[in-house]
């Protein structure tokens, strides 16, 4: 089992914290952010607002959903405990005791589908996505790409100039790589379509 030697939270915890946080960024009363909620279809009373905020009541997908389409933010911040006040500093988050803490940074790569956590198979993570993702994915060089952002985005968080400084250069070559690759692709499939229309032309004239 793990033991937590600093403050640490969970997902729940930290969402109901910064629902509370960007609320008060917005200036608005528990009462008006019930109001938006139920523009959206969800009817809540003002009190459950406050529940939600001071732990009391806990907050469905759904509904942490709606709150965060309600305060104009993305659901990863929200998780993940991007925004901080003088009440509330930045947490650790873990999903029990069981699981190691890991940073802000870390909750919204994972949510964000960048990074693997807590003994993940990192293969069946990367891969188990959209069809759609698969198939950009399949293209050679994209996941060097991915994972090259994902570097380049822990570089500048730690403020390390010089390995954001060779993500990029890593990532440029890998570019110019696609765009030549692209322009090939392209080249070919204009000379196909100029094939096949001049077929349909002579197809036609035969008629």
């Amino acid at each position: 089992m793990t033991i937590w030697r600093q403050p640490v939270k969970r997902p729940s915890e930290v969402f109901a914290e910064q629902m509370r946080i960007q609320r008060a960024r917005k200036g608005w009363t528990q009462r008006q952010l019930a109001a938006r909620l139920a523009k959206l279809g969800f009817l809540v009373h003002q009190t459950t607002v406050g529940k939600w905020e001071s732990g009391e009541r806990r907050i469905s997908l759904d509904e942490a959903l709606a709150i965060s389409v309600a305060l104009d933010v993305g659901p990863a911040h929200m998780i993940a405990g991007s925004y901080v006040d003088a009440a509330f500093s930045r947490p650790s988050i873990a999903l029990s005791q069981k699981t190691p803490p890991v940073s802000a940074r870390q909750m919204r790569m994972w949510v964000r589908g960048q990074q693997a956590l807590w003994g993940q198979d990192e293969r069946r993570y990367y891969t188990e996505v959209a069809p759609d993702e698969w198939l950009a994915i399949q293209r050679a060089g994209v996941m060097g790409l991915h994972r090259g952002l994902q570097e380049l985005i822990d570089a500048w968080a730690d403020d390390d100039h010089e390995s954001a400084l060779e993500s990029i250069e890593v990532m440029s070559e890998e570019l110019e790589r696609q765009r030549r690759s692209l322009e090939r692709e392209v080249s070919k499939e204009i000379r196909r379509r100029r094939v096949d229309g001049r077929g349909q032309r002579e197809l036609g004239g035969r008629q």
